[in-house]
């Protein structure tokens, strides 16, 4: 009798609660499914939603426990005889997210240049997650100072993601961080051009649910801010603290973001 848990129920179930975009609710599941997973010692199962409390707890600013979580992904799939396998290059590139989360940038590019070995390894040269790990290594070279290195490494990306018509939310993803890299090159003008190609993919095409609309919001305010332009810059941090609450709640991300809201009103 196989007594492993039912992982399509727990994706459905997922589904819904991120529907809900209530993220305590949605740990509270993930909670419950992890012990349901333990209880029946199903690897497969663990390492599923190990991963998915990985990336909420990420999002949600609990960076310890998220590098437990992965680094508990790494080892059951190490147990399993995976490490040589397209999911383990994909905690490999989780674990990475989490540490350039807290900052902790040579730590997080060592694993995003190991997981993308391996996904060239495994022939995926042109998958999604080749695009993603493109955004990730240019938010690195990017926070260095290495702007060129940033671009190639977008450039990249953005090859990949324009030949998946399917992912175009990561293609909004990347324009994100191109305007990001011209914001800290002073190209202001580009870089607003590039969150308001962000911000349209965003509106029209994924239906403004998507968790990384708020960046380009963001990323909008502090054009405006920097141009001076005051009235729009509040208005595009308010918007951003708004999807920010919706999809996250009060995280250290909303906090950065009334900091910076904060700051053009007394400039007003």
């Amino acid at each position: 009798m196989d007594d492993r848990m039912n992982i399509q129920e727990f994706y459905n179930g997922l589904d819904i609660m991120f529907q809900k975009k209530d993220a305590k609710e949605t740990m509270r599941y993930l909670e419950g499914w992890l012990k349901t997973a333990e209880d029946r010692k199903d690897s497969s199962g663990i390492v599923a939603v190990c991963n998915e409390m990985g990336g909420l707890c990420r999002v949600t600013g609990q960076i310890q426990r998220a590098k437990e979580l992965y680094a508990r992904v790494l080892s059951c799939l190490e147990e399993m005889g995976l490490s040589a396998t397209e999911h383990y290059a994909t905690a490999l590139i989780n674990t990475g997210d989490v540490h350039l989360t807290a900052g902790e940038l040579q730590e997080a590019l060592a694993l995003f240049l190991q997981g993308r070995k391996l996904l060239l390894e495994c022939g995926l040269g042109g998958d999604y997650r080749m695009a993603a790990l493109g955004n990730n290594i240019s938010a690195i070279y990017r926070e260095t100072g290495e702007f060129a290195k940033a671009e190639q490494a977008l450039d990249t990306a953005f090859h990949i993601i324009k030949g998946l018509p399917q992912c175009r939310g990561e293609l909004a993803t990347t324009y994100v961080n191109l305007g990001e890299l011209q914001v800290r090159q002073n190209k202001l003008a580009m870089a607003r051009e590039s969150f308001l190609e962000a911000v349209k993919i965003y509106e029209q095409e994924t239906g403004g649910t998507d968790v990384h609309y708020s960046a380009a919001c963001a990323g909008l305010g502090q054009v405006f801010f920097l141009e001076k332009n005051l009235a729009e810059a509040e208005r595009w941090y308010e918007k951003a603290l708004r999807l920010i609450e919706r999809d996250f709640g009060r995280t250290p991300a909303y906090e950065l973001v009334k900091s910076n809201l904060e700051k053009v009103r007394q400039s007003r």
